[in-house]
């Protein structure tokens, strides 16, 4: 800190603007921190992550619950019946069937195909459709006889076990082939199926079957597993949360609502269940919801429990403690008024007396610039800065811009240079072989449009390769210069020239026909042949090709492909020559 500094320090006593500004600053990050974050992130984040954890867990817990209640009691029921002499006693299914909603059929299969069954039509909403029943009818009879395997017998019961109609219809079922007659077969005790589809109505469930003594009998009970809807009602009362059971392959056993649309849409995202053991919040549908999976069996991950629920309306119960937070806030600001309108008096009023003294220099009227008069040292140190330095600046400005200038000529030349030595053949300085493409597919491009005709010369030095092995490539190099510098003299100002590689060169004649262009190439092939060379003795000559545009060529490589032909025509009947092609 220089002199002038320390005797500005010693007059006055001043404030550091970096302690004014933290001061400031601390005092409202501690305010919102306490108010905002220890209640906004608690309360509306982590409350409604935790309450979906806590129901789907008490949930889980009730539907595992009634699992192993219900299944003890199935396995009780299928035990019973097992032991009864009376395999087909119709009243007795009808009482067990109407005291366990659940069930859905009674039935046994015999080994020799053939199968008695009872069902309860309330049981699902779609079976008197498939079967043709009426309002009326309550119970369903199935018979199939294993002396006719091809047909069933079918009775329609009302809930007085009147027969209200019957009729015999085709068969294709055999329950010797079904899952659950083989597992009982070959089991000793009862058991029990994985959760599966029905066939013939929209509804999954669970078969429960046993052996019957000394035979190869089956007795069986088909239950519906829809029930767990109302446990589900007991943990989840919102419109905006979904419940699904499903199996490992996420068929749906079961859930909340019969929309399944969204439990599909989850799926075809986020496939690996474990990622999913804690709520977490993911978007779907341009939406963002809470889920969480919970396998129903903590032994293995074969059913699990899904829970989605939309993220903003399990926050939405917070608000209220939100809006309070915000008030809180309100009232905050409103009591730290007078606090910031004492500190702005101090900061920025000498900040935009600064600011003048800046436009000033913008201006460049250094004569006015005056030093700004404050208590904090950062401002005064920064308004003495400026003061000393727009002399500097004045003077700097000035060398700078003629710097600019200089260098900005300088670049645009360099440019120039670059550009030219791009499309520039090093030895020669004629145009390179990417300047000539560029110029035969311009022309090409007129020519299609309106019909404009151009021309095409190619020439090669005849027995050049005399020349390097005679002479040597240095002189050889010279010969190639010389030449170049020949077909330079020679060409008209539109003509375009250029080296098309080794000792071969090709000129572009812009709107000139046939006739015009082998005019060219016979000056350019006297002139050659007249011109003595300096570090050369003997003459040198040109075989030249000429082609032209015409209509049915589309392609610029057409043309240069026809004057080559003609220059291997000129060079087949002894070279020094002319030869253009029609």
């Amino acid at each position: 800190m220089n002199k002038y500094f320390i005797n500005l320090l010693k007059k006055k006593k001043e404030v550091s603007l970096k302690s004014t500004v933290l001061s400031i600053f601390s005092l409202v990050t501690i305010i919102l921190i306490i108010v905002l974050g220890s209640q906004l992130f608690y309360f509306s984040k982590k409350l409604s992550l935790e309450s979906i954890d806590l129901q789907l867990n008490g949930l889980v817990q009730d539907i595992r619950t009634s699992i192993k209640s219900n299944e003890t009691l199935n396995f009780n029921m299928i035990e019973m019946l097992s032991l009864m002499k009376d395999k087909n006693n119709f009243e007795l299914y009808i009482n067990i069937l109407a005291t366990h909603p659940s069930l859905y059929a009674i039935y046994t299969g015999y080994e020799d195909g053939s199968f008695y069954e009872i069902i309860n039509l309330n049981s699902n909403k779609s079976l008197p459709q498939i079967y043709n029943a009426e309002s009326t009818d309550k119970w369903l009879l199935i018979k199939i006889s294993g002396q006719d395997i091809n047909k069933r017998e079918i009775y329609l019961y009302n809930s007085d076990l009147k027969l209200t109609s019957s009729r015999i219809s085709d068969n294709n079922y055999n329950p010797t082939t079904r899952p659950w007659y083989k597992m009982a077969i070959s089991s000793n005790s009862s058991i029990k199926t994985p959760p599966y589809k029905f066939s013939h109505i929209d509804s999954t469930g669970i078969t429960y079957a046993k052996q019957i003594s000394n035979s190869k009998n089956i007795i069986a009970i088909d239950v519906l597993i829809n029930d767990f809807r109302s446990i589900y009602k007991n943990h989840i009362n919102s419109d905006y949360i979904d419940v699904y059971l499903f199996k490992k392959d996420n068929t749906i056993i079961s859930s909340l609502s019969d929309n399944t649309n969204l439990f599909k849409e989850f799926f075809k995202e986020n496939i690996i269940i474990t990622d999913f053991t804690k709520p977490k919040i993911i978007k779907l549908n341009k939406k963002q919801y809470v889920v969480q999976i919970v396998p129903l069996n903590e032994q293995n991950n074969e059913e699990n429990i899904i829970l989605l629920a939309e993220y903003d309306k399990i926050i939405e119960p917070y608000q209220v403690q939100i809006l309070n937070l915000l008030l809180t806030f309100i009232i905050t600001v409103l009591l730290m008024i007078p606090i910031i309108i004492y500190f702005s008096g101090i900061i920025v009023k000498p900040i935009y007396e600064l600011v003048k003294q800046s436009i000033k220099v913008k201006k460049r009227k250094y004569n006015t610039i005056t030093k700004v008069e404050t208590s904090i040292l950062e401002v005064a140190l920064l308004s003495s800065s400026l003061e000393s330095m727009s002399e500097s600046i004045y003077n700097y400005q000035h060398s700078l811009e003629e710097k600019v200038k200089q260098r900005t000529k300088e670049l645009s030349l360099k440019n120039e240079e670059l550009l030219k030595l791009s499309i520039t053949d090093k030895l020669t300085s004629l145009y390179n072989r990417e300047k000539l493409d560029k110029t035969l597919q311009y022309e090409m491009n007129r020519s299609l449009r309106y019909g404009v005709v151009f021309s095409v010369i190619i020439i090669d030095i005849d027995f050049f390769k005399k020349v390097n092995d005679e002479f040597g490539h240095q002189v050889g190099d010279e010969v190639l210069v010389e030449s170049a510098n020949i077909l330079r003299n020679s060409i008209r100002n539109v003509d375009v020239l250029g080296r098309w590689g080794g000792e071969e060169f090709l000129i572009v004649c812009p709107q000139t026909d046939l006739e015009g262009a082998q005019k060219l190439a016979k000056n350019i092939n006297n002139a050659i042949k007249n011109h003595i060379f300096s570090t050369y003795p003997k003459t040198i000559t040109m075989s030249l090709g000429v082609a032209s545009y015409n209509e049915n060529i589309f392609k610029a490589e057409e043309i240069v492909s026809n004057a080559d032909k003609a220059l291997y025509k000129a060079k087949e009947n002894g070279r020094d020559q002319v030869v253009i092609f029609r």
